[in-house]
């Protein structure tokens, strides 16, 4: 939340993403009784009726007390330009690195007012470190396959790191811990 009163007390508009709606509807409801802080949010995900939608995005362009936008990635997805936002959190991860690039490529457009300060949120001793691991390492292969002359060192996981996300066990014993 310290980031989110850094950009209020700027005076410059975030969106939280989230793939899950009721964790978008629980964190409106944590900003809505904040301390000390007050936080005007709208919210844009697949329960927002279309005819809503646009007055939504136009309440977080326009209105001055309006600095929070909490939006689903799938609603999000489709060609939105929202370059006035200064700061993007990635509240959850989306195992498809591109999905997240998209969302963060709302704020980060042709006419941004500004750098666009982007966070990705992270439980630590969770599977989404794990998840953290993977997108790093698609990016890299990404980056190997279509940024270099190589060839890429690995196309999959392997079954060792396929039960490791999970932390599974062979029939030999447990698999190595994830530190």
């Amino acid at each position: 939340e310290a980031d989110l009163e850094e950009c209020v007390a700027s005076g410059r508009k975030a969106i939280v993403f989230s793939q899950w709606v009721d964790t978008i509807e629980r964190i409106a409801e944590r900003l809505g009784r904040s301390g000390p802080v007050r936080y005007a949010t709208e919210q844009y995900h697949g329960r927002v009726p279309h005819n809503r939608r646009d007055g939504v995005l136009d309440r977080f362009k326009n209105d001055p007390d309006c600095n929070v936008l909490l939006m689903s990635y799938g609603a999000g997805s489709v060609g939105l330009n929202l370059q006035f936002a200064g700061y993007v959190f990635l509240f959850d991860r989306w195992w498809n690195p591109a999905i997240e690039d998209q969302a963060i490529n709302r704020a980060h457009r042709i006419g941004a007012a500004g750098p666009v300060t982007v966070t990705r949120m992270l439980c630590t001793g969770t599977i989404e470190e794990r998840i953290d691991d993977v997108l790093r390492q698609k990016r890299e292969l990404f980056a190997e396959v279509f940024e270099s002359d190589t060839a890429p060192r690995s196309a999959g996981l392997t079954r060792d790191e396929i039960f490791d996300l999970f932390s599974l066990r062979t029939a030999d014993g447990p698999l190595r811990s994830v530190a």
